[in-house]
């Protein structure tokens, strides 16, 4: 055998196995055989398919999720991206980090908009999400004291393995590296929006890519922030083109949620609070026969509020009681910026209504744009009582 024959045979080898899935919900299962920003070709059983990218959703690859020890070291950059790394320095301008699976990557300081040095922690989460929401004018220091995150506002400069110089009110300190919780970088421009994809590494950590192109060995990846990147194919997981299409009710957090048990305050909070992307038994939501993986479960007396922010022109979703359900009767109203925009009832298992006689999930397509909080109210259906009061809002989603 050649050496050229032998490098045909690696590159091969190494071509991931992958799972598309287009807007249309085809899917299509095989092995890459390209990838580019126009479209992608996929081995199948039948033969080669060509998908163009502007229809796809999804590719999912076949790579296991890593089951090493999480570095505890969380840098988010202005584009959205999250790396959990192993080391973290710094000279003012840029910043130098080891990834377990990308290795040494030099980022612009410019680029960074968070750093948590410490391991999560539930005791302390709240306030630091608190301090991440402020946008803060000037650098922001975290410190740890017991159960409580003390911050300190003034300019981070350098940053080695001991020290982290600092300036504050004109004075220049160096803060021990040991003591820091977190930095937290004066306000930034986000350019999350500019990602044609969201990429999930088999870490678990997220990159928000502008450009993605599989070269025959490896993943050749441009983040948004200007970071070129080669990724090896079994530390890739989901390249999500959805992203830069719509996004998933069941992927944002609701501004506010209500629910009212039918017995009593608490009595089965926990049983039919809404749920994402599951039904009330943790299987995937069925709805006409079909599953679907992405979707709301919600119960009757919920109230659900989800800040769109004007970012958006419509809201999709298949709706229905679910097909586990042979009774069960709900009023659903949706409020765009306290406007009805939807008012309706949702009924399954009334005048001789069984199997294949139910009624068919209703569609919905709602007009949001503009629109800064989208409501969606859904109650007790007449005469007012709860039975089988599952609605389900199956492929729940905003379009961009």
């Amino acid at each position: 055998m050649n050496g050229l024959s032998l490098l045909v045979l690696l590159a091969v080898a190494q071509a991931p196995t992958v799972e598309v899935q287009t807007l249309s919900e085809k899917q299509l299962q095989g092995t890459l055989e390209s990838l580019t920003a126009n479209s992608v070709i996929v081995k199948t059983s039948s033969g080669s398919e060509t998908v163009p990218t502007a229809n796809i959703l999804q590719i999912r690859s076949a790579a296991p999720a890593s089951t090493s020890v999480v570095e505890s070291i969380l840098v988010r950059l202005v584009d959205d991206s999250q790396l959990r790394v192993r080391t973290f320095v710094s000279s003012g301008t840029a910043v130098t980090v080891t990834h377990p699976q990308l290795g040494e990557l030099q980022i612009p300081a410019t680029s960074v908009s968070s750093v948590r040095f410490a391991a999560a922690d539930p005791k302390v989460e709240t306030e630091w999400s608190q301090l991440l929401e402020r946008a803060p004018k000037k650098d922001m220091i975290a410190i740890r004291k017991g159960e409580v995150l003390d911050h300190l506002d003034g300019v981070v400069g350098s940053m080695n393995d001991l020290t982290l110089q600092f300036q504050l009110d004109g004075d220049d300190l160096a803060v021990k590296r040991e003591k820091i919780f977190g930095l937290i970088y004066s306000k930034r421009e986000s350019s999350a929006r500019k990602a044609v994809a969201q990429l999930e590494l088999t870490s678990g950590d997220r990159l928000s890519a502008k450009q993605i192109e599989w070269n025959g060995t490896k993943w050749q990846v441009r983040l948004v922030t200007g970071l070129e990147l080669g990724i090896a194919p079994e530390s890739l997981r989901v390249i999500d083109y959805s992203i830069s299409k719509f996004t998933y009710l069941s992927d944002l957090e609701p501004r506010g949620m209500k629910h009212t048990p039918y017995f009593g305050e608490f009595s089965d909070f926990h049983v039919f609070a809404y749920r994402r992307d599951k039904d009330f038994e943790g299987n995937r939501i069925s709805l006409g026969h079909k599953r679907y993986a992405k979707g709301l479960a919600i119960h009757s007396k919920t109230a659900l509020k989800y800040r769109l922010g004007g970012d958006y022109r419509r809201f999709q979703a298949v709706m229905g009681i679910g097909d586990e359900i042979n009774r069960g009767n709900v009023d659903v109203t949706i409020k765009s910026d306290e406007k009805v925009v939807f008012n309706g009832s949702v009924k399954v298992g009334e005048n001789g209504q069984q199997g294949s006689q139910r009624p068919a999930p209703q569609l919905l397509d709602i007009d949001v744009a503009g629109v800064v909080e989208l409501e969606i109210i859904v109650d007790y259906g007449s005469p007012m009582i709860d039975i089988g009061d599952r609605l389900y809002l199956a492929n729940a989603r905003l379009v961009r």
